[in-house]
């Protein structure tokens, strides 16, 4: 589905005075208005009205423009791996993460662009402030961001809201600079996506079914402990075949007991109902005992969810000596510097 592409080209829409056209923008959210005065007394009661582009019809753009020039991109895709997959054919595993991180690093520089370094500040346990690397996928998505805004020239974003597909595929857009490093851009971005896909040198919460997860989190925050907590329960569920309710019964129980959750019924059950359409009023409560699977499942439960517990819970002795116990363990809090971000749009292209 290509949104708002051809939004513009209608017999209403064409039939429109300038000032009609104006509030047509504007009322639709496909621009908004930016008023410059001049120190000129005339002008200043009569201020040039600027118009820019909304984030979403930007963002539709450049899904737009994703999908027409996705034979460019995935042709150099595809090469690089062509000569990849050639150059670690025999390898093992050390030596291909050697190779692929010798890739990785020169394609990051590549599109990075800036000689700039940006970093992160974390706290430890005992509150000292560490000082990290940002994340380079934290980096990539700015730098994403940066390259739609070059790209969303008033020209180009009214041709493809009018729907003229021909403008898009002239020489003169295939052949302008920002086309040509959009494509390069994006091209290299698969690339390094796809790496670390496959060797995990970096957490990616941006391009990969990770970024969705990390967004639909932030609907229940409330709900879990942590993000980590979160992708365990939603994924859990989701590999649930047979005997859901049972599963889902156990798996609440432990997320109970080990505070991984609010005590909050409520919340979990408007989180299966909105997310996996599961219709549940309120969960079965079993003695010790009771129900047999019940504890086998909820043993079992306790040894994977055991890391992200911030309290030492009670297990069997069969069952401890099959873990590792990491009790009172605290997660590291992390974020990524604002100010970082906003250079990076700033001064990356001249936007």
């Amino acid at each position: 589905m290509k949104k708002y592409f051809g939004i513009l080209n209608n017999e209403k829409v064409n039939t429109l005075e300038v000032e009609e056209l104006l509030n047509y923008y504007i009322e639709n959210d496909l621009f908004y208005v930016l008023h410059s005065y001049s120190l000129d007394k005339v002008e200043t009661e009569n201020p040039k009205i600027d118009l820019k582009p909304t984030q979403e019809v930007i963002n539709a753009f450049y899904d737009y423009l994703t999908i027409e020039f996705d034979r460019n991109i995935n042709q150099q895709f595809l090469q690089f791996f062509s000569d990849f997959n050639e150059r670690v054919y025999g390898l093992g595993n050390k030596e291909q993460q050697k190779i692929a991180l010798k890739h990785f690093n020169k394609l990051y520089k590549k599109v990075k662009v800036l000689e700039a370094s940006f970093v992160k500040r974390e706290k430890d346990y005992n509150g000292i402030e560490l000082v990290k690397n940002m994340n380079r996928f934290d980096f990539l998505k700015g730098r994403q961001n940066a390259q739609k805004q070059q790209l969303a020239t008033t020209e180009n974003i009214l041709q493809f809201l009018n729907g003229n597909e021909t403008y898009f595929k002239t020489k003169p857009f295939q052949n302008d600079p920002n086309t040509i490093e959009f494509i390069a851009f994006e091209a290299n971005l698969k690339i390094l996506i796809s790496i670390n896909g496959q060797y995990k040198f970096e957490e990616d919460f941006h391009f990969t079914n990770l970024a969705k997860l990390k967004s639909l989190y932030e609907k229940y925050r409330d709900t879990f402990t942590t993000f980590e907590v979160f992708q365990y329960t939603h994924k859990k569920i989701q590999s649930f075949t047979e005997a859901k309710i049972a599963h889902i019964t156990s798996l609440y129980n432990v997320l109970i007991e080990m505070k991984l959750i609010k005590d909050n019924n409520n919340s979990f059950i408007n989180y299966l109902h909105l997310e996996h359409q599961l219709e549940l009023s309120t969960f079965k409560y079993y003695e010790p005992e009771q129900n047999k699977q019940h504890d086998q499942r909820v043993q079992q439960y306790k040894i994977e969810l055991q890391e992200y517990s911030i309290e030492d819970i009670e297990l069997s002795q069969e069952k401890k000596e099959r873990l590792i116990v990491k009790a009172n363990k605290k997660r590291l809090k992390t974020f990524t510097d604002k100010e970082a971000l906003d250079y990076l749009l700033k001064n990356t292209f001249n936007c």
